[in-house]
């Protein structure tokens, strides 16, 4: 059964014929125009109403052709979410780097979209797992507390917006309360005025820019100068210092589970250039702190 998927455009995404998202649209229906200044960032094949595939044949809705043809599904999958499609299969081409986020487990979705059901459209939990199609960089789960305590030694602007007081409770703490005061780190760092961020990380890029190649490397330079040229100011370009920096090559894979920090994040020689693909359980249930062009 072939399908017609639909094309996202978020700014993220890499624009024009650059994006394999919208390549992947057009072969699958000639009549995709790709505009040569719109970014195209996912192309979803699924039955989410704000996206949803078409079958080439009749241009019938994916979801209602589903309801009509339940049996497709398998029993397993019908007994356990009902006659509907459990995930969104995506592809990703990422322009730069995307919002750092947490999915939210299922008792949480369910709770925030009986709060807030504009802001959070399903109440469905959102555990991911990516392929990659081409070389691919993630900001994925917090660092071992070490690498974290090494970073708060090493950089003093972090220390500064973490609070002196967090960075010590860090360096001693337990190993009981060790979730509690990363966490409270984490916290003060995120809740932080603009303007400190801003006059912090402006201290940081002056400072890097001076350091020998080695402690460059060592302090992560070249991602965290990257990320700031995308994102100004942004809290969120502190982020490498806490979270794991993770490359993946074509055909290797990362999961990504409920409460997990994690952001999508472009690179690669010869300049931005990552395609991936992502299959999440549920759809658009992301909290967002950092890198915030988020909407």
């Amino acid at each position: 059964m072939e399908l017609r998927c639909s094309l996202q455009t978020y700014e993220w995404g890499k624009v024009g014929e650059d994006s394999e998202a919208a390549l992947l649209a057009r072969g699958g229906d000639p009549g995709v125009e790709i505009l040569n200044f719109t970014p195209y960032a996912e192309l979803w094949m699924g039955t989410h109403p704000n996206g949803p595939s078409r079958l080439t044949s009749s241009g019938e809705n994916l979801h209602d052709w589903i309801q009509q043809n339940p049996q497709v599904l398998g029993e397993s999958v019908r007994e356990q979410f009902g006659v509907q499609l459990p995930f969104l299969f995506k592809v990703l081409s990422v322009n730069k780097a995307l919002s750092i986020q947490v999915h939210p487990s299922k008792s949480q979705a369910e709770e925030l979209h009986r709060l807030l059901p504009d802001i959070y459209k399903d109440p469905n939990h959102k555990p991911e797992m990516a392929l990659a199609l081409s070389t691919f960089e993630a900001l994925c789960g917090f660092r071992p507390l070490d690498q974290i305590r090494q970073f708060l030694d090493m950089i003093p602007e972090l220390r500064g917006c973490v609070g002196q007081d967090n960075a010590d409770a860090l360096s001693t703490c337990s190993e009981d309360c060790q979730q509690e005061v990363l966490s409270q780190c984490f916290h003060s760092l995120m809740t932080k005025a603009d303007d400190v961020i801003t006059i912090a990380l402006t201290s940081l890029l002056s400072r890097l820019a001076s350091l020998d190649e080695s402690s460059r490397g060592m302090q992560m330079a070249e991602l965290v100068e990257r990320l700031h040229s995308q994102f100004p100011g942004d809290v969120g370009v502190f982020g490498p210092y806490l979270f794991n920096h993770v490359t993946l090559q074509p055909g290797e894979s990362l999961y990504l589970a409920a409460n997990e920090p994690h952001a999508y994040l472009s690179g690669g020689s010869r300049g931005p250039n990552l395609q991936h693909v992502s299959s999440p359980v549920c759809l658009n249930s992301d909290c967002h702190s950092g890198l915030s062009f988020i909407g």
